[in-house]
């Protein structure tokens, strides 16, 4: 009965917001920015940004990309928005 009783718990506790995201106001405003930042700072390290810089290594621009997608992908799991946000070259 014990075990029957933690295994439901469990189950309260972690099957409910599995793959669910919820955001509003501000907190919605301020992931918007993070993605949108992130795409910016993805798309510096390919170009160089404006002073001409060299663009970043290989890891560098994979991480930077990697970092854009989880963000965008939280704003658009909590607008329920598929196409919300810019989309990287080769997308």
């Amino acid at each position: 009965m014990k075990k029957l009783i933690v295994l439901a718990l469990l189950l309260a506790m972690f099957a409910g917001g599995c793959g669910n995201v919820y955001l509003t106001g501000e907190a919605l405003t301020a992931a918007e920015t993070s993605a949108l930042d992130a795409y910016n700072a993805q798309t510096r390290a390919v170009t160089g940004g404006p002073t001409s810089q060299p663009a970043e290594p290989a890891w560098v621009r994979s991480y930077l990309a990697e970092n854009f997608k989880q963000w965008r992908s939280f704003v658009r799991a909590a607008k329920r928005d598929l196409n919300w946000g810019p989309k990287l070259e080769g997308e």
